[in-house]
């Protein structure tokens, strides 16, 4: 049995039907690649980084008086409206010196009435019943110390004349022992003592009269020196009150603002003082605590120089949170709201940004949509403080010119190697 051969030669030829088939669908797919690449956009987008915050600012709630702490009714995280208490202040302090210069003021006061009766610039009448009996203590001392000058110039007047009475009689013996001793009748020893005595009486008298000339003097200005004395009294006194006034408006003060209040409505954070802490605002350099408004939140982003020029409101951009992964929550569409136009300074960038990299950065604001995530069902509200990455869209380029500029970019590159 011979085995099975094929014998018999056949022609395969080439179907021309599908080798044209095959050229149309590479051309085509060539032409749809070029169109493509010379029509369809390519958005250009840039990453920045940033953070959340309120649209307005954190509030740094900071004493205005030194002091004691009292109460701190608030902790860290509790949500507080405005006029809310936040810490009390010790007003035992405050109002001991208050009633203490508000005392003493009412006694200068009382002091200069008193004097301006005695004065005659005031009616007594107008006293009170304790203020009266002041003025009856006070004019019996006033008249005391009157009689006091003029009984000293009574008894300094009446030696005067005492002794010169006796300077008459003792001229009167110096006389007679003058014409005994003419007459022999007399030693001269006798007569010189006379004449010794004569002149210790005029002495005397001369010396008596100046005391009863200061007397006199003494006499007619303590009435004069009382006077002045009063009105000099009278002008401490108002100086006094001055100052008391003074500390009274500082004390009322300090009582006005013993309580520290929100000025708005917010969320407490950073509270740095508890019950039985000293405040003292010249040495002190964080507040007592901070707010965080209650307001919608907003981004916060930094723009490299390289990119400034393409960035201004109105762009659209999409809105990443670091800790929420993209894939799962997704981003929130976004708006430039504001570009600041002076760029962070070399601290506020390291305070900001928490780097030192070279080039200029400037600050802005980015409007969100809304204020959750979504993941399925479930929304995840944001957080003041949050990190993120905002995509914002610069322009749409063709394809064609992102190829184009990739490789313009690699010859200046080469050409530039020298």
């Amino acid at each position: 049995m011979q085995p099975w051969s094929f014998n018999q030669p056949v022609l395969l030829n080439k179907s021309r039907r599908n080798r044209s088939v095959l050229v149309w669908t590479i051309a085509g797919a060539t032409a749809f690649a070029g169109a493509w690449a010379f029509l369809a956009p390519l958005p250009e987008t840039v990453a920045l980084q940033g953070k959340l915050q309120p649209a307005r600012p954190v509030q740094d709630i900071e004493s205005a008086v030194d002091g004691l702490v009292a109460a701190v009714p608030v902790k860290e995280g509790d949500s507080v409206a405005v006029g809310d208490l936040l810490v009390r202040f010790d007003p035992r302090d405050a109002e001991t010196r208050l009633q203490a210069a508000r005392r003493k003021r009412g006694q200068l006061q009382s002091q200069i009435a008193i004097n301006r009766v005695i004065l005659g610039e005031q009616a007594e009448a107008d006293l009170t019943a304790n203020q009266q009996r002041q003025l009856e203590t006070q004019r019996r001392k006033y008249n005391s110390d009157n009689v006091a000058a003029r009984e000293a110039l009574a008894r300094s007047t009446t030696r005067l004349e005492g002794l010169r009475q006796s300077l008459e009689t003792a001229e009167n013996i110096t006389l007679r022992f003058s014409r005994l001793l003419q007459d022999g009748a007399a030693s001269e020893m006798q007569a010189l003592r006379a004449q010794t005595q004569v002149d210790n009486f005029r002495n005397q008298i001369a010396a008596e009269e100046r005391e009863v000339a200061r007397l006199e003097a003494q006499a007619s200005s303590t009435s004069a020196g009382s006077e002045s004395e009063l009105r000099r009294a009278i002008e401490t006194n108002l100086r006094g009150i001055t100052d008391l006034d003074r500390e009274i408006r500082q004390m009322e003060v300090r009582l006005s603002v013993i309580d520290v209040r929100a000025p708005i409505a917010g969320v407490v954070f950073d509270l740095s003082v508890s019950p039985g802490s000293v405040v003292k605002t010249a040495s002190e350099e964080k507040p007592l605590l901070k707010i965080i408004p209650q307001d919608q939140l907003q981004a916060k982003v930094y723009i490299p120089n390289s990119a400034i020029g393409f960035i201004q409101p109105g762009q659209r951009a999409d809105v990443a949170v670091n800790s929420f992964p993209r894939g799962d929550y997704g981003f929130i569409p976004a708006t430039v709201e504001r570009v600041g136009s002076d760029a962070l300074t070399t601290a506020e960038q390291r305070r900001v940004l928490g780097t030192e990299e070279p080039g200029l950065f400037f600050p802005a604001v980015l409007k969100l949509s809304r204020q959750t995530l979504q993941a399925g069902q479930r929304q995840v509200p944001l957080q003041p403080g949050m990190s993120l990455v905002a995509d914002v869209h610069l322009r749409n380029r063709r394809f064609i010119s992102s190829i184009a500029g990739g490789l313009d970019n690699r010859l200046r590159a080469l050409e530039r190697m020298r």
